[in-house]
């Protein structure tokens, strides 16, 4: 198959003209786009979202655990899990979060209040070390991973970290010296 010139000429010339057309019908709006649970319902991926953005929050260096996408991988990961103790683990942990929100401040976590959501936080974040309640075990879980999910994403890693790649280094050098 042979084409002239002038064809692609206008070949070209359409392709250019097609590119300049407004994407206002292609692009989808943002509300689209946002991720279906596929393990969580609606209410438990909003309380695993908003409980990893306020353990990592966004700051002046770089976007939070929600701007990473934490309680979506979280969510993926949990509706392909091959045993069934972790994905009931989870939501016994969102249930304890819930009833504990529920003895606090009467209301459901998504419900209460940014402080409440804080005080509640707070309080299960305490016996950390030592977690005693269904709630502050929970807590050690979505903590867990929460960072190990936030320092694995783009986010994490080069904005947060400032990972540049294997690149040198220059400057003294700070490993290991056997002498």
């Amino acid at each position: 198959m042979t084409i002239s010139r002038r064809e692609m000429i206008q070949a070209t010339a359409a392709a250019a003209a097609a590119a300049s057309l407004p994407l206002a019908n292609v692009v989808p709006s943002p509300e689209s786009q946002a991720p279906k649970p596929k393990f969580f319902t609606a209410a438990e991926f909003a309380l695993v979202d908003e409980l990893s953005d306020m353990i990592i929050p966004t700051d002046a260096q770089s976007g939070g655990a929600r701007a990473a996408g934490v309680a979506a991988f979280i969510d993926g990961r949990l509706a392909e899990a091959f045993e069934k103790d972790e994905p009931q683990r989870w939501r016994a942990g969102i249930q304890a979060v819930e009833a504990l929100s529920q003895e606090m401040h009467a209301k459901t976590f998504m419900g209460s209040t940014p402080e409440q959501r804080l005080a509640l936080l707070t309080r299960i974040a305490a016996a950390e070390s030592d977690p005693k309640t269904p709630a502050e075990k929970f807590f050690g879980q979505i903590k867990g991973a929460t960072i190990r999910t936030y320092y694995s994403s783009k986010i994490g890693i080069h904005d947060d970290q400032r990972y540049k790649g294997n690149v040198i280094q220059p400057g003294e050098y700070a490993g290991y010296d056997a002498t």
